[in-house]
């Protein structure tokens, strides 16, 4: 009797220890449906154009006091004095796009990635509310430093992470001057805010949201953060021209002409304003049709054992070209770049920042506690119930053998 409850037992640890390799860690395998995640990068010196200022012929503050921001007071009858930045836009004075780009001003990166519906046991939506703000503007909203914002949505697999092929993302840009609304409902490729579950050392397809295109993200190497094991991954982008690759996304989604989406892509074109406002080479009073680029230098660790970014940097430079030929010229003239950055005469955005402690330390946590679930059911309980379960299995084999042996011994 005792031989056949060690057997039974030990049969019955063995299923267990099977179940939980190939039953129960795969069915643990999957993004759970209560993400609500916000991560917030370190704030560091960057510029910006500010469309208002731009739009209204008005230097900004930060600028108003520069000689070449300053209108002639003749222009406005009077004689050789000058007027204010602030009184400037009743002139019909042409200021250079330099007094319109606020230079080394503080500014920071928020994300806050939720679940939403539609979600089940096998997708899950994640909706991604991203913005740009500058920290030395404040006021009573909250909103007053604004730089840009999105509104992201993508169902995915819960597994591989990969977007479903159907046409149900969503990309909504958030100005600072307010909702442009433009069509929505497409497909997308590449992972975005996860990595599959067992993430491989290799390359995988990575969407990005401010150029609506997809490309490789290469694996770098192994390393630790804090103890937690992670795969770095990077990736570096452009020059995009993003007038281009937006307009493309919104083609391929919308027919015929959609007035929301010129107001979308309003910010990414600029004609009509001359060479010298751009300070570019040549005649000063040549007119040129700018557009937008962009440039991106992202890294991101990734845990393997949960498809978790627990930490990430990105290096944005969006500047003002005239084609694609003269944005990848000035982007790779190394003393092009530092003037800019010195002195910026055609840069959109500029921001290069990593992830803050506080952020870091929260996603650690919930990677290592995810990470510390799944060992313990995909090794550890499986290898001591395994363990258990047959040497109870030999147990009992042993304890039939000699019953076995005794019995035919007493039969003699």
């Amino acid at each position: 009797m005792p031989a056949l409850v060690l057997v039974g037992l030990g049969t019955f640890l063995i299923t267990i220890a099977l179940a939980l390799v190939f039953f129960v860690v795969p069915a643990q395998k999957k993004t759970p449906l209560d993400i609500n995640s916000t991560t917030v990068t370190e704030t560091y010196p960057g510029a910006v154009l500010v469309g208002k200022a731009l739009a209204s012929n008005t230097p900004t503050d930060l600028n108003s006091d520069r000689p070449e921001c300053r209108a002639p007071a003749a222009s406005r009858g009077g004689d050789a004095e000058t007027v204010a930045g602030d009184e400037a836009q009743d002139t019909e004075v042409k200021f250079p796009v330099s007094c319109f780009i606020d230079n080394d001003i503080p500014m920071y990166s928020q994300r806050r990635v939720q679940a939403v519906e539609p979600s089940d046991a096998d997708v899950i939506t994640l909706q991604a509310a991203q913005s740009l703000f500058r920290e030395d503007i404040t006021g009573p909203t909250g909103v007053e430093g604004l730089i840009n914002a999105s509104i992201d949505r993508v169902t995915v697999d819960r597994v591989d992470a990969m977007p479903i092929d159907e046409a149900v993302s969503s990309l909504q840009v958030v100005a600072s001057s307010g909702d442009n609304s433009a069509p929505t409902g497409f497909v997308r490729e590449g992972l975005q805010y996860k990595f599959p579950f067992d993430t491989e050392q290799r390359d995988y397809d990575y969407f990005d949201a401010n150029t609506f295109t997809t490309n490789p993200i290469s694996f770098v190497g192994e390393t630790e953060i804090a103890g937690i094991p992670a795969y770095e991954f990077t990736q570096v982008l452009g020059p995009i021209d993003m007038w281009s690759s937006i307009r493309d996304h919104f083609a391929k989604i919308s027919d015929g002409y959609d007035p929301a989406v010129e107001s979308v892509l309003a910010s990414y074109r600029r004609e009509g304003m001359t060479a010298g406002q751009w300070g570019l080479g040549g005649d000063p009073k040549r007119e040129v049709d700018m557009r937008r680029f962009y440039t991106n230098t992202r890294t991101i660790w990734v845990n393997p054992a949960t498809g978790q970014i627990v930490n990430g940097t990105e290096n944005v430079y969006q500047f003002f070209a005239e084609d694609q030929a003269e944005a990848e010229a000035f982007f790779n003239d190394k003393a092009a770049m530092e003037a800019e950055k010195a002195e910026p005469t055609r840069t959109a955005v500029r921001f290069g920042s990593g992830w803050n402690e506080e952020t870091k330390e929260m996603t650690l946590s919930g990677a290592q506690e995810t990470a510390d679930t799944l060992n313990t059911f995909g090794r550890i309980a499986p290898a001591v119930l395994g363990v258990l379960g047959l040497l109870a299995l030999i147990g009992g084999i042993l304890l039939g053998v000699r019953a076995g042996g005794r019995k035919s011994e007493a039969r003699a």
